[in-house]
């Protein structure tokens, strides 16, 4: 059962504020030189070991190691002031669900960003990135020496790519290949492209681009 975006924040930030008031209630509990101790202990313990299990996991499970070895600091110091606050009954709750009530509100004014994308997702975006500016520079450095009649030939090709189903990436390449094509289609024989434009732009445009029997070559 999934909850809505707008219950699961709000119980988050409630905990956050519980967490914080059996925090505080740590520090009075343990005093401020002990309390610090203690946080200082538990987060070198966890930091390394944090920083570990995302560097070898291909889909890391949160953000930052820091962040997670301080929360479990926080955690740990909450433990004794929970219950100092249980101890403190009715007065040791109502604090605790007033931290509560302000984290919630606090949480409601900000903004929400939608889900941070994975380390994964993040890797396969820069991949990608960089794999369409490398095509990209690969076609801009072509002069297109092939013949009309190669272009032609080229046309065709692309067009079966494209019925048969191609990825995103291969779909840009393609694109831009049957842009250059358009380009000397029109350079080398305008003519005969602008009737193969009023045909419908066919997928085989060289019975309107090639000279016919008897005709002189078509410009290169």
């Amino acid at each position: 059962m999934h909850l809505p975006g707008v219950v699961r924040r709000a119980g988050f930030a409630a905990g956050l504020g519980i967490g914080t008031a059996g925090a505080l209630a740590g520090v009075l509990l343990l005093g401020p030189l002990a309390a610090s101790l203690l946080l200082v202990v538990v987060f070198v313990l966890v930091w390394p070991l944090a920083a570990v299990v995302r560097h070898v996991s291909d889909d890391a499970p949160y953000g930052s190691a820091v962040l997670v070895a301080a929360t479990a600091a926080a955690a740990v110091l909450c433990l004794p002031g929970m219950v100092r606050l249980l101890a403190w009954g009715a007065l040791g709750v109502t604090a605790a669900l007033i931290l509560a009530a302000v984290f919630v509100l606090i949480d409601l004014a900000v903004p929400d960003r939608g889900p941070r994308p994975s380390r994964r997702q993040r890797k396969l975006k820069r991949l990608s990135e960089a794999q369409l500016a490398e095509d990209e520079r690969l076609i801009a450095s072509l002069h297109c020496p092939l013949s009309i009649e190669e272009l032609c030939g080229v046309w065709s090709e692309t067009a079966t790519q494209l019925t048969q189903g191609a990825g995103l990436r291969d779909r840009q390449a393609v694109a831009e290949v049957r842009r250059i094509c358009l380009d000397e289609f029109e350079r080398r024989n305008p003519d005969g492209f602008h009737r193969w434009l009023d045909a419908g732009a066919p997928a085989n445009p060289s019975r309107y681009l090639l000279p016919t029997p008897g005709e002189g070559p078509t410009p290169l």
